[in-house]
């Protein structure tokens, strides 16, 4: 097949036009590849997002921002490996994203995001002014106000977006809600999530030292409180510490709740309270979390209430005998993992076990396991699996990847399936289990969703927000 068959075969998906893709019909017609810059060119943007832009046969990159010129370099590299015949040195680069978009917004049709956590909500707002499409890692947001903002934004541009948890394309999610809407287990009114990885320290940041030539830090640190270079920051050090990173559950809850949230249609919550935690080093984020929303009855289906737990059990420390070898240091080994309770009495009464990483759902006639990224589905106990009928496969599947399915939809395909309008709600109960963790107090913060605020509890409300920089605000 010609790359031009290809695309069109491409973007005509699973369905008709989205709306938002009109844009991408003018300036990027579907016979024509997507015109696309990389923000963010470190681990994430080079090893997950750009291989399967590259690869896709949809987009041509045309430029990379990073404030770190090695980061640049790498992805550099990295289109060279896939794409070989390609001049990489002719892709434009940039260390701040307000100069790409001032020089670039005219020739550039969609953008992928992946930053530190902190500096999301600025590129891809400026993106959505422009009339450009954005795939912004998740968290999407950095606080609930910013991704009520963003939203906001992407509905008045009228373009696609994606957020990143990317199991929301695996085939296991989907049959997770095929299962709970056919009844398989009953009414669900418990949900236990956890995961293994801990992003804190207990050792507090080394002395600052200088920057290197090849980092522009002023822009790294961009909206956050200005704070000197620290090699425990960057490149990757900035998931674990107040300001930059959105703590365990901003890095992992987008993925572990999404199929839950989807299966169980939970909208917004009524409450959100900080169970249990553990502090680690000053300016870290905790070594341990317990975060427990409740959820209201929804139509037909009964109330819910569900718990996040993460980081370490007990006292330990958290050093080279608790972390797993030959990671980043933040993933925890199963021994020293902070279970749910609830979840040990399951595994130990029907001899299973149920990952260092998911989710489970607890209904009157048994109890369904998701995956971390949505790509199984178990049965507990196991016979429940031949009890039920399967049901038939009603969702719509994703071919190929979650990055193929956000380009798909930018060339005029089906709206993306993990967009705004389903993601915002889905990140703001995570970012409300961040505020819980900053407001500290462990009482029971009442929500409204319509309002966007803590309802009895006025000082709470600040976590919903946070003072940028100078310069580096959403105005």
């Amino acid at each position: 097949m010609k790359r031009r068959e290809f695309i069109k075969s491409v973007a005509a998906g699973v369905g008709g036009l989205s709306v938002a893709g009109t844009r991408a019909l003018g300036a990027a017609a579907a016979d024509k590849p997507l015109r696309v810059a990389l923000i963010g060119c470190g681990d994430r943007g080079c090893h997950a997002l750009l291989p399967n832009i590259v690869t896709s046969g949809m987009a041509e990159v045309v430029a990379f921002v990073d404030p770190d010129g090695r980061a640049v370099a790498r992805a550099r590299g990295c289109f060279k490996k896939y794409r070989p015949e390609a001049n990489a040195e002719a892709v434009a680069a940039f260390a701040d994203y307000r100069d790409f978009y001032k020089q670039m917004a005219g020739g550039v049709d969609a953008v992928f995001i992946a930053t530190p956590n902190h500096q999301h909500g600025l590129p891809a707002v400026l993106a959505f002014r422009n009339g450009i499409h954005a795939y912004v890692e998740k968290p999407m947001a950095y606080t609930v106000e910013e991704g009520r903002r963003m939203l906001a934004e992407a509905r008045a541009g009228r373009v696609v977006t994606q957020m990143g948890q990317h199991g929301h394309s695996n085939e296991g999610a989907r049959r997770l809600c095929e299962y709970v809407w056919a009844g398989a287990v009953g009414q669900v009114n418990e949900v236990y999530c956890w995961t293994d990885r801990v992003n804190a320290r207990e050792q507090p940041l080394a002395q600052d030292s200088a920057c290197p030539k090849d980092l522009d830090w002023d822009t790294w640190i961009g909206p956050a409180a200005w704070r000197g270079f620290n090699r425990g920051l960057h490149p990757v050090g900035w998931y674990s510490w107040r300001g930059f990173g959105s703590a365990t559950i901003g890095n992992m809850g987008n993925h572990i709740i999404d199929p839950v949230f989807w299966a169980l249609k939970l909208g917004s919550p009524e409450s959100v309270q900080l169970a249990d935690f553990r502090s680690g080093a000053e300016g870290s984020w905790g070594l341990r979390d317990h975060i427990v929303w409740k959820f209201p009855k929804r139509g037909d289906l009964a109330p819910v209430e569900m718990h996040w737990y993460d980081g370490l059990k007990g006292d330990l420390h958290w050093d080279d005998s608790t972390w797993t070898p030959g990671t980043y240091k933040y993933i925890v080994k199963k021994e020293h993992q902070n279970l749910p309770p609830k979840v040990v009495e399951i595994e130990k009464k029907y001899g299973v076990d149920l990952g260092r990483c998911a989710a489970i759902l607890i209904g009157e006639k048994g109890i369904l396991c998701i995956s971390v990224f949505g790509e199984s589905l178990r049965f507990v106990p196991d016979s429940l699996r031949s009890a039920v009928p399967p049901p038939p496969k009603t969702i719509p599947r994703i071919r190929g990847s979650h990055q193929v399915d956000f380009m798909r939809a930018c060339l005029g395909g089906s709206a993306a399936c993990a967009n705004f309008d389903y993601s915002q709600p889905l990140n703001e109960i995570v970012l409300l289990g961040v505020a819980a963790i900053e407001e500290g107090s462990g009482k029971r913060l009442d929500w409204d969703g319509k309002t966007g605020r803590f309802t009895h509890d006025a000082a709470a409300n600040k976590f919903l927000t946070r003072p940028n920089r100078e310069g580096w605000g959403l105005s």
